[in-house]
């Protein structure tokens, strides 16, 4: 039977929160789903990263769902000698043996529950109160996007929608459809141009990261609706810029494409992300710094401080938003911010679907991202 408009919407939620977190934790696999309070049992669940070999008992979620350190919100380190987490993920016996759980507060009477491994190492206190900040972010935004699917949205009223240039495309990457700030790119020819009628990037490597995109969304969208890729268009510090690839979520339109390619824009990312994670002014423009792709050198120079000092800000930066790299500073800037243009922010991202308030504050978090 085919899934409700509803729960498709909810699963769609939940697998791209699943890999969002992946690329986050550093991990291969995720287990996530939403569990009812009121009954205790899962509504719905998804398995990202898994292979079909692995197959756990039909009660190993409800017996871990309902252990008592679980009940309430929170993060959970847990590692290889958890014989029911181990059952749930599978491990190989090359694999590091640290896992993450977590719970948080989802939107109509619901939790989301996520189990992720496996880690190097297990996070510190301070890391796991980010990466709960973090999910929470990640969860708002993958919600947000997949519920603005309709059987009445058109494919043109969506892209007209989308802040960002967004192009609509079929599986050899012919652009069918496009925005404004789409056709703006094109013109540019940077990032990406127009090969033949078809969407193309700077290089060979690129036009094949677009092509595999492309390729495991059409091979994802048979069972599970469709998965979301992020691909570097260019590792330029000075010109960074990424593409966001999916399947249209657009009843109508389930054989399109879409390709958004976000702009960054330093000055609201950092503040996004200093608003998310309650980082002071002075870590806030090394953020900025950082976003708009200065070096530490560079950064010392611009603000009056040592190469050392800067390295010091973002080894603690780092700590607080409970990431690895710097690449990662531009997922979270993803992450933060509303895809969509001014106006129909409201309309996509309705009050209950905000992170809840012991995360961040939404009222402030809603006018950053307008």
């Amino acid at each position: 039977m085919p899934a409700q408009p509803g729960r498709a919407a909810t699963l769609l939620a939940l697998e791209a929160f699943g890999r969002a977190m992946l690329g986050l934790l550093e991990c291969k696999r995720c287990f996530v789903l939403t569990l009812s309070r009121p009954s205790g049992f899962a509504v719905a669940a998804v398995r990202v990263g898994f292979d079909s070999d692995v197959q756990p008992a039909a009660d190993v979620i409800t017996r871990l769902v309902h252990r008592p350190d679980w009940q309430s919100s929170g993060l959970f380190a847990v590692d290889s000698t958890d014989t029911l987490v181990m059952e749930l993920l599978g491990r190989e016996r090359d694999e590091a043996g640290h896992a993450l759980a977590g719970r948080l507060p989802a939107s109509d009477g619901s939790d989301l529950v996520f189990v992720a491994g496996w880690r190097p190492r297990a996070l510190s206190a301070t890391e796991m109160v980010c990466v709960s900040r973090a999910a929470s972010v990640i969860w708002a935004t993958t919600q947000g996007f997949t519920q603005r699917r309709h059987e009445n949205l058109s494919l043109d009223t969506l892209l007209q929608e989308l802040a960002f240039p967004a192009f609509a495309v079929d599986h050899q990457l012919r652009v069918l459809e496009t925005n404004d700030a789409g056709r703006q790119m094109l013109l540019a020819k940077n990032p990406v141009r127009l090969d033949h009628g078809a969407l193309a990037g700077p290089n060979s490597l690129v036009n094949n990261l677009l092509r595999h995109a492309l390729r495991d969304t059409m091979a994802s969208r048979s069972g599970r609706g469709w998965t979301n890729t992020i691909i570097p268009l260019s590792t330029d510090h000075r010109a960074f810029a990424f593409a966001w690839i999916g399947a249209a979520p657009v009843e109508r339109h389930m054989d399109r494409l879409l390709v958004v390619i976000p702009q960054i824009d330093p000055a609201a990312g950092a503040k996004r992300i200093a608003t998310a994670f309650g980082l002071p002014w002075a870590e806030e423009r090394i953020v900025m710094r950082i976003l708009g792709g200065e070096p530490p050198w560079k950064i010392g120079q611009t603000l009056d401080l040592t190469e050392a000092t800067v390295r010091t800000y973002i080894k603690r930066i780092m700590l607080k938003l409970g990431i690895n790299r710097q690449i990662e500073f531009f997922l979270l800037y993803i992450l933060t911010l509303s895809p969509f243009v001014e106006g129909v922010r409201d309309q996509i991202f309705p009050d209950e679907i905000h992170p809840p308030s012991s995360c961040m504050k939404p009222d402030r978090f809603r006018h950053e991202e307008a």
